[in-house]
């Protein structure tokens, strides 16, 4: 997983068969590309790729050496320099490394995942979605509820695998969670300093998040309240970590799944699946089904054999408090150059209203 990547692309014109062999044959002795060709690029803040590039190649490898390999693949990396806290890069790099092989989830495979410690720099070799008709939502769509429901079923298939298992204290130790390591530091120490310096930059910002009634300090300190709370008293799973609507794509069967795995961690289920609902369905439609989507969530956690779950009642409310997260961390915090002024808009209001409607700040 750890390599010095001294040779790695920092640009399209930089990858190499020679490279895409040594990556590639690390757990497939023998494998070879014979040849490759570019097929498409997404870069960082063109309002797809949020905090890497995408790459996707067409590869072809030498007769018998990649029998289970796919024709077209998707690198994720950094060109030219990382657009992220390399603690980002590293938990994503970690997730295909050490989990995914483990799970049985939509999300894409992974053909190799490389770090380096030095500089940040990283690289993934994934499925290309496309080759399988996903689709991939945004803030600025209605999912209708039968797209929202296979959302949340994959949620909870990977709540469900971890939950209070006793890996996350073993194997799967590293995984931070929101109150310690990962990004908790960068968070803690400068997320309301960069979160005011976006307001001042993006006054759109503040006229959205005014009708709330409350400063910005007074947001923060309720919503580290909440999750130190959440630490504390709330059984652990891991959690996508960013599960906001961007971050998911659908099938043609109606089935979904997860993207980018850069926030990572272990921690309240309700983290995952507020963010989730409230971002993926216009405010009314999100009204109207989701303490059944939340019913839902709970009913596949028993069907998969969880048996510490929540009433309902405890579940509405950690649902309320959860959403504090998405609004503030999720998207106040996001420049607008990421995903597009339009995009940060509508995820920022579809929270807002989820706030004033669910009264999460004084939910208790």
């Amino acid at each position: 997983m750890t390599k010095n990547m001294h040779s790695f692309p920092i640009s399209t014109d930089d990858i190499t068969t020679e490279l895409l062999t040594d990556v590639l044959s690390e757990h497939r002795p023998g494998l070879v590309v014979e040849s490759f060709q570019l097929a498409n690029t997404e870069l960082c803040g063109d309002g797809f790729a949020s905090t890497a590039d995408q790459v996707v190649l067409d590869l072809k490898y030498a007769e018998g050496s990649a029998p289970d390999m796919p024709g077209r693949v998707m690198l994720k990396t950094m060109l030219v320099s990382p657009h992220a806290p390399k603690a980002m890069y590293l938990n994503e790099v970690r997730f295909y490394h050490d989990i995914r092989p483990h799970i049985e989830l939509e999300t894409p495979q992974c053909y190799a995942s490389l770090f380096d410690p030095q500089n940040g720099q990283f690289g993934i070799i994934m499925d290309d979605l496309n080759v399988k008709g996903a689709s991939f939502p945004k803030a600025t769509q209605a999912l209708n509820l039968q797209q929202i429901s296979g959302l949340v079923k994959t949620l909870a298939r990977l709540h469900a695998q971890f939950w209070n298992s006793s890996c996350l204290k073993n194997e799967f130790s590293w995984i931070p969670t929101p109150c310690s390591g990962g990004m908790f530091d960068i968070f803690s120490k400068f997320g309301l300093g960069i979160i005011t310096e976006q307001i001042r930059k993006h006054p759109f910002k503040q006229s959205l998040i005014d009708p709330i009634g409350l400063n910005l300090d007074q947001m923060w300190q309720i919503m580290w309240e909440v999750e130190r709370h959440f630490e504390v008293y709330q059984p652990r799973t891991i959690l996508h970590g960013d599960s906001h609507i961007g971050n998911t794509y659908l099938l043609p069967d109606g089935s979904g799944g997860l993207l980018d795995w850069q926030l990572i961690v272990m921690g309240c289920w309700a983290h995952d699946l507020a963010y989730l609902i409230v971002t993926g369905l216009e405010t009314e439609f999100r009204q109207r089904h989701e303490r059944d989507l939340i019913a839902l969530y709970l009913e596949e956690l028993k069907r998969r054999g969880v048996t510490d779950i929540p009433s309902k009642n405890e579940a509405w409310l950690l649902y309320r408090k959860a959403i504090i997260w998405g609004l503030v961390i999720g998207w106040l915090i996001t420049p607008p150059e990421n995903y597009g002024i339009d995009i940060t808009k509508a995820n920022i209001s579809r929270l807002v209203n989820a706030v004033q409607d669910l009264e999460s700040f004084n939910a208790s």
